[in-house]
């Protein structure tokens, strides 16, 4: 898949986010169809809002944000969620509206 400018945009405020210990970070309105890996890199993350994106699918690295209090995906294309989700024990907040799922995995 080709990445787009959004994508590189990610990257670079995911690597911005990793040296400030950031608790929150905002990816929302971006035009992204695709997560960086490295976002499972911010473990201090509490807060991620990755809402109003085309995004259809999720990395598996998501769930080692084990810190994550509050997940915004609304208003993207995702068909379906890893399973890695069910490790987000602190989640209190998930939104998943607007989004083209079906069914959500076991674990949560």
């Amino acid at each position: 898949m080709a990445r787009n400018e959004a994508y590189y945009m990610a990257v670079k405020k995911i690597e911005v986010a990793w040296r400030l210990e950031a608790t929150k970070l905002r990816l929302f309105y971006i035009n992204l169809t695709e997560l960086p890996e490295s976002l499972g890199q911010l473990t201090q993350l509490q807060s991620l809002n990755l809402s109003k994106n085309q995004l259809t699918g999720l990395p598996e690295s998501l769930g080692q944000l084990t810190q994550l209090q509050l997940l915004n995906l609304s208003e993207n294309q995702l068909t379906e969620l890893p399973e890695s989700l069910g490790q987000l024990t602190q989640l209190q907040l998930l939104n998943l509206s607007e989004n083209q799922l079906t069914e959500l995995p076991e674990s949560l």
